[in-house]
C-alpha cells in the first residue's frame, strides 16, 4: 500500500514554475526556498506532535496547507505523500495514520535535501 520512494528515481524539486513566476529573480526564490523550508521543518515537528496527541483533525489541516508547498516545487512526490496522510487522517485509524507519517518524514527529509541543494546552486 505504502509506496518506497527511491530519492535516485526521481526529482522531488524542480524550479521552473517559480522561477518563470519571479522572473528569474534568483534572490527572491532563494527567499522563498529558505522561508519555506523554516515552515516545512515547522510543520512536520507539529504532525509528529499532533500524532502524538491523536489530534488527527490538526494533522489533516497541516497536511493540506503544506500541498501547496509540493505544488510550487513541482514535487508530485512529495504532495502524494501529503495527499495519503490527509486522507488517513480522515479514517481516524492511528496506526495507518502512523505509517503514512512515517513515509512523509522518509520524503520529507529528502525533498528538504534537494532544496538546500537548489538553493546552493542559485548562491
Amino acid at each position: 500500500m505504502y509506496q518506497n520512494y527511491n530519492a535516485m528515481a526521481a526529482k522531488y524539486v524542480d524550479l521552473q514554475f517559480l522561477m518563470s513566476s519571479t522572473k528569474n529573480d534568483t534572490e527572491q526564490v532563494k527567499e522563498f526556498i529558505q522561508d519555506v523550508l523554516e515552515l516545512n521543518a515547522e510543520s512536520i515537528r507539529s504532525l509528529n506532535s499532533a500524532y502524538e496527541n491523536n489530534n488527527f483533525a490538526e494533522m489533516k489541516a497541516t497536511a493540506h496547507m503544506l500541498k501547496s508547498s509540493a505544488d510550487i516545487f513541482d514535487s508530485a512526490i512529495y504532495k502524494q505523500a501529503l495527499v495519503t496522510l490527509e486522507s488517513k487522517c480522515k479514517e481516524s485509524n492511528k496506526d495507518e495514520i502512523g505509517k503514512a507519517l512515517n513515509e512523509l518524514n522518509t520524503v520529507s527529509t529528502v525533498w528538504e535535501k534537494e532544496l538546500r541543494e537548489e538553493f546552493e546552486k542559485l548562491s
